[in-house]
């Protein structure tokens, strides 16, 4: 039976581009990508048992019948919103400057991993998928594991550019990055996404965090140097500009000794 929203809709649909009988191939992308910006609306909004296909629909401002045509019923709908909120969760890691000391770098990596966490589009599918998990088992777990699996790897990305520059000796940049995360965060993330505690502005203790993992992951001597651009740790050694090969210490270099001669 149809409805008058369907009339409706139907009638919106028909004035978006009155002279053809069939909309073109950009409108119904536009109208394609306004049902997912009004489905994932609703899903965050009121759930998933609480959301309707009539009132995605309508919200879209198409039929009903153009909802099912062009994404199936509403569980499909929803796996498409869930798998496009979880592409759109984890940004690219900051970019690092050849000039930034292992300080430096430690802050970029607290504030991107501040930021990938507490961002409203991360806070949003976290909290929906929490509710949705006993519906949706396999399909949140599946979400869930690639999100932190390329959140971490670009963490741990960020380490292992300390190790190339020889700013730290880590012969464990996954676990270092996993030890990171955990302290950045805290308890944070859980109060957030339970909806307990509004996400904040920004960590005021940030800079001791960072200080007290460089120390207990790198030792005391790596936080002295560690506001110093482009100073390797204790037990690194700096990297030779290319095309040099210095001998070993208290060795003299072939051309000196040939030169001496």
């Amino acid at each position: 039976m149809r409805t008058t929203d369907d009339y409706t809709a139907e009638t919106t649909d028909r004035n978006v581009n009155p002279k053809a009988g069939r909309p073109t191939v950009d409108e119904l992308e536009r109208r394609k990508l306004k049902v997912m910006h009004v489905a994932t609306s609703l899903f965050v909004r009121d759930g998933y048992a609480a959301t309707s296909l009539v009132d995605i629909a309508k919200g879209a401002g198409v039929a009903t019948r153009t909802v099912y045509q062009h994404f199936g019923d509403k569980e499909a709908i929803f796996r498409q919103v869930m798998f496009a909120r979880e592409t759109a969760a984890v940004l690219p890691p900051p970019s690092l400057q050849p000039d930034d000391s292992l300080f430096d770098i430690m802050v970029r990596a607290a504030n991107y991993i501040v930021d990938v966490s507490l961002r409203p589009t991360t806070v949003d599918l976290m909290r929906l998928t929490i509710a949705e998990s006993r519906r949706f088992p396999e399909l949140t777990k599946k979400l869930t594991d690639a999100t932190y699996s390329r959140f971490r790897a670009n963490v741990k990305g960020i380490f292992d550019e300390l190790v190339q520059r020889g700013m730290a000796d880590d012969t464990d940049t996954a676990l270092s990055a996993s030890m990171f995360v955990d302290l950045i965060l805290g308890t944070t993330t859980l109060l957030v996404y339970a909806g307990w505690q509004s996400p904040p502005p920004r960590y005021s203790q940030l800079n001791p965090k960072i200080e007290f993992f460089i120390k207990g992951r790198f030792g005391a001597a790596a936080v002295e140097s560690a506001r110093q651009s482009k100073q390797p740790t204790r037990g690194t050694k700096s990297t030779p500009a290319r095309g040099e090969n210095p001998a070993p210490a208290g060795r003299t270099s072939t051309a000196k000794r040939r030169r001496a001669g």
